[in-house]
C-alpha cells in the first residue's frame, strides 16, 4: 500500500469510529477499532489505559448524551497520526462530569488525535472544550461573563 493509501485508510479508520461509537451511539463498538492496550488521553479529564477502560468511559459519556453527534470539520493524516476537528452537540440526559443533568443542549468544539497501529487506534488524545460544556451545563461561569 503506498503512503497516500495508507493515509486514506487511517483517515476512513478514524471516521467509521466515530460515525460508529459516536454517532450511532454504540461505545461498546470502540473495541472493535482500538488495540488492546489504547490508551486515551483526555487531558485534564486523565488517561484511561485498555480497550475495555475506554469502552466504559465512553458508555458513561454517551450514557449522559444519548443523542450526541460530532460533526467533522477538518480531517488531516500524516505518518501514523490522523487530526480530526470537530463541533460535537448534544442534550445532557444524565450527570456530566459529575454535574447533574439539566435537559439542555450542549455544543463545544473537539480535536481528537488518533494515533494508528496496524490498522487500530493504539492511542488518542481528546481536546474537548470542557471551560464550553462547564459553562453551558451551569457549572463555571467565567469572570468576564459574571
Amino acid at each position: 500500500m503506498s503512503s497516500t493509501e495508507q493515509l486514506e485508510a487511517n483517515k476512513k479508520l478514524a471516521r467509521q469510529y466515530i460515525e460508529q461509537v459516536f454517532n450511532q451511539h454504540q461505545p461498546a463498538k470502540a473495541a472493535d477499532f482500538t488495540t488492546p492496550d489504547v490508551v486515551w488521553h483526555g487531558g485534564s479529564l486523565g488517561d484511561v489505559a485498555g480497550a475495555e477502560g475506554v469502552v466504559g468511559l465512553l458508555e458513561s459519556f454517551i450514557g449522559a448524551l444519548p443523542d450526541l453527534h460530532a460533526a467533522e470539520q477538518d480531517i488531516v493524516a500524516e505518518n501514523d497520526l490522523v487530526v480530526v476537528r470537530l463541533v460535537v452537540s448534544a442534550t445532557v440526559k444524565e450527570s456530566l462530569l459529575g454535574v447533574p443533568a439539566d435537559g439542555k443542549p450542549v455544543r463545544w468544539g473537539a480535536v481528537d488525535i488518533y494515533r494508528v497501529t496496524d490498522g487500530k487506534i493504539s492511542e488518542e488524545w481528546a481536546a474537548d472544550d470542557i471551560a464550553t460544556i462547564m459553562i453551558q451545563v451551569g457549572a463555571f461561569t467565567p469572570p468576564w461573563a459574571a
